[in-house]
């Protein structure tokens, strides 16, 4: 190996681990519409960690306050470890227990978080009939995922963020567990998908097992209407634990991790961008609604059913530009 080589070969580990790091903080902090201890700290360490010798110190500060030139939507899907089209053969994708877009739009500085209940009524490109859109992933990874919800919403997905529920899990357990009041007893299990999920009513602390469960429940009157809305309060509750100075000294275990269970296509520069647009547009930039739709059971089969006019509504409410939408 040649002394370029040897140069070479540091710089793109802290990349990697640049790109991982923006990642975890740019999910928690979606999905807790920021907060401002998160956003200090993204701009004191994660700024710094990503351009370490590779920028100086003034180049490093301009790019901490660098925005996003243009509109990106980012698709992030949570995967679900049990649910597959072949319980045998553990290569094959999962379905996703979680579903958002989430649209940067630096112009009107504002950040748009859609959520997709993973029921919700689909034709998925290159099956006939519909769908559950949450096994759009399951036939075609990433890319038949893009094209589901693109053709669903009728707007351009730029990148896509994976996370995998062990990988939740694990950070869950490195940051301590988190305080969260559950609100009911929830108790079901799955012997197919390795599920069980067993939390009483109260205020307690969740590890990261617990948290798992927490989010994934969805049998009851809500459905997955309902886990949407605790995966929400969930992310709010973590993210007042997770920015803090103490969790700092776990950021090395917390990227190991995060590099075994995390997936995007984003390159550093965008996802620096996009999470300067969380800190710098501040709070009360965020908006974060669910699709509209309604409860239906078509053929034995319950889905969230929703119409051009319902999503048409739900874009124009967030303020994310989009074609006419057709039928679904």
């Amino acid at each position: 190996m040649d002394d370029n080589e040897n140069k070479t070969k540091p710089k793109a580990r802290r990349l990697r681990k640049g790109r991982v790091l923006l990642l975890i903080l740019a999910v928690v902090a979606i999905f807790c519409t920021g907060t401002v201890a998160g956003m200090a700290l993204y701009d004191q360490f994660f700024v710094r960690q990503a351009v370490n010798g590779q920028k100086d110190e003034d180049e490093a500060s301009k790019i901490a306050n660098e925005t996003l030139d243009r509109r990106i939507n980012v698709l992030l899907l949570g995967k679900d470890d049990g649910d597959s089209e072949d319980m045998n053969n553990p290569d094959v994708p999962k379905r996703t227990d979680s579903m958002m877009v989430v649209s940067f739009d630096p112009d009107k500085k504002q950040v748009s978080i859609l959520g997709l209940p993973r029921d919700t009524r689909v034709t998925i490109p290159g099956r006939r009939g519909h769908d559950k859109i949450n096994a759009a992933y399951a036939y075609g990874g990433t890319k038949k995922a893009i094209q589901t919800v693109s053709n669903l919403l009728q707007i351009p997905i730029h990148h896509y963020m994976v996370v995998d529920w062990q990988g939740f899990i694990k950070i869950v357990d490195i940051l301590g567990g988190v305080d969260l009041f559950v609100e009911n007893d929830m108790d079901y299990e799955d012997p197919y998908a390795d599920l069980k999920i067993h939390l009483k009513k109260g205020y307690q602390h969740l590890d990261g097992q617990k948290s798992g469960e927490y989010v994934r429940f969805r049998h009851d009157e809500m459905g997955d209407i309902g886990r949407v809305e605790r995966q929400q309060k969930f992310m709010k509750a973590l993210a007042s634990q997770f920015f803090t100075v103490s969790n700092v000294v776990k950021l090395p275990l917390i990227i190991k991790t995060a590099l075994d269970y995390m997936d995007t296509d984003m390159d550093i520069m965008t996802m620096i961008r996009a999470g300067n647009c969380l800190r710098i547009f501040g709070d009360n930039s965020i908006k974060s609604v669910m699709l509209y739709g309604d409860f239906r059971t078509i053929d034995g089969l319950s889905y969230w059913v929703t119409t051009p006019a319902q999503v048409e509504k739900t874009l124009n409410e967030l303020g994310i530009p989009h074609k006419p939408v057709k039928r679904i």
